[in-house]
């Protein structure tokens, strides 16, 4: 029985009565069991090359943005700071508030922002790119 759909610009099959069975369903079966197994393979092989692709270009990021941080440390005089607090003078407890205050105002919160995302990133991809080498290897096996 043929019907046309609603929004189809054809007739489309409804009932399967009409349509003749494959001649050999085991080869049918094999031939989807490789298709899959070929696209398992395929997407495994792509993902692992983009997140080792993403892995260095990480890599990269945690170092440059390893010494911006230092460098923004260094002249936003967080280091005075924290050897104001540890110097074991009196005045540092009377004063504990202020120093707080300035300890916090002076952390270059930019470089730990691209830092930690950049890490964060590098971790990700870290373990995706290590899930998707042991996926990549049994496929070629």
């Amino acid at each position: 029985m043929l019907r046309m759909h609603q929004n189809a610009f054809f007739f489309r099959l409804i009932s399967m009565d009409k349509v003749k069975p494959p001649k050999s369903l085991q080869n049918l079966r094999n031939n989807i069991i490789s298709g899959i197994i070929l696209e398992e393979y395929r997407r495994a092989k792509l993902y692992f090359f983009f997140f080792i692709t993403t892995l260095f270009a990480s890599v990269a990021g945690v170092a440059f943005s390893l010494k911006y941080l230092a460098e923004s440390f260094y002249q936003s005089g967080f280091y005075e700071y924290i050897s104001l607090m540890f110097s074991g003078d009196n005045v540092v407890f009377s004063y504990w508030k202020e120093l707080s205050l300035s300890l916090v105002d002076s952390i270059p919160i930019l470089g730990v922002i691209v830092f930690l995302s950049t890490l964060g990133i590098l971790v990700w991809s870290g373990a995706n790119a290590l899930s998707n080498t042991r996926r990549f290897l049994l496929q070629t096996n």
